[in-house]
């Protein structure tokens, strides 16, 4: 059975990509914000293009202020490090500013600190600070539009 083609790529597209990662374990896709402080997001897959796992987060350059709002991987590629590497990735995104998350479930009240204490950033839940990431009550972010198509990411 031949895996589903990501939304928002064409088959050909998403050929391309199997072809031009055909050695690596996990691809890396990257959808860029829609707007400057919007959501970021990069969802990952495996070798035979099957979707493993996602990461969104926000920055906001005026505030200095970043935002992890979901990372989300499939039970049999935890513990491998993907995790560490996507959030290496957002922070990448605001060197220096200042980090935080929304809720956090029981796995990640056990990964966010160990991050913390690896990459020597706060990531405290709920953290506030910047009116540009906040979102009204019960908003869901829109899921990646056709601009920006997604880009893939080789040195996650």
């Amino acid at each position: 059975m031949t895996p589903p083609v990501p939304e928002y790529l064409s088959p050909l597209r998403w050929r391309w990509i199997l072809l031009a990662t055909r050695g690596q374990e996990v691809r890396f896709l990257y959808w860029p914000p829609r707007r400057l402080a919007g959501h970021r997001r990069i969802r990952m897959f495996d070798r035979e293009g099957y979707d493993i796992g996602t990461l969104v987060w926000m920055v906001c350059d005026a505030c200095r202020v970043g935002s992890i709002n979901k990372i989300s991987i499939t039970i049999e590629h935890q513990g491998q490090g993907l995790g560490r590497r996507l959030i290496r990735r957002a922070l990448d995104d605001g060197p220096g500013y200042t980090w935080q998350t929304t809720g956090q479930s029981p796995e990640a009240q056990q990964f966010f600190p160990a991050m913390e204490k690896e990459m020597g950033v706060a990531f405290p839940e709920y953290g506030g600070g910047c009116e540009h990431l906040s979102s009204p009550p019960g908003y869901r972010p829109p899921p990646p539009g056709r601009r920006p198509r997604p880009v893939l990411e080789r040195d996650i």
